[in-house]
């Protein structure tokens, strides 16, 4: 019997040691995937200028580009779940402003500023000013607002996930 309390306590003595070694291993592996920051931040940065910009020229494979293509994703301003249906919304916008013309819809400015990114692993979040001058549906408008979008990384690019546009 007391052999076998001898066994048991090295055994447990033993699993210990392996797991503190386990965490040490853990430790250094978090060392070593060191992310740079400011290289991220400047990529999901450039990532929501190219959606602004693509969307601003109504460039339907540039705007495809950025979006995430997941049944997810959410896009505020159109009240819209899921790539499927946001890819049938841009294709018909697209479509209406080829139609009808520069009366009916032009972007003469959209463009963003001060920042203000959150990053966490693979997904982030951007606050920023959004200035914007267009004509859309005959109608003229101008101004700064407020916006968030959501990103996530896949396969090494970021893409958008949600637009929650300010008023």
């Amino acid at each position: 019997m007391r052999s076998k309390i001898i066994c048991l306590l090295a055994l447990i003595l033993a699993g210990a040691i392996a797991c503190q070694k386990g965490e040490e291993k853990i430790e250094v592996a978090a060392l070593e995937e060191k992310v740079d920051m400011a290289a991220e931040e400047e990529a999901i940065k450039a990532a929501l200028i190219k959606e602004m910009d693509t969307f601003k020229n109504f460039d339907y494979e540039g705007i495809a580009s950025v979006w995430s293509h997941e049944p997810y994703i959410y896009h505020n301003s159109f009240g819209i779940v899921g790539w499927d249906s946001l890819s049938i919304q841009y294709k018909t916008i697209i479509r209406e402003v080829q139609e009808k013309g520069p009366e009916y819809a032009t972007i003469r400015e959209l463009s963003a500023s001060n920042f203000d990114i959150h990053l966490n692993g693979n997904v982030a979040f951007v606050l920023y000013d959004e200035q914007s001058d267009y004509t859309w549906e005959g109608e003229e408008s101008s101004g700064v607002h407020k916006v968030m979008k959501y990103f996530e990384k896949k396969e090494g690019e970021w893409k958008l996930v949600a637009v929650l546009p300010g008023r």
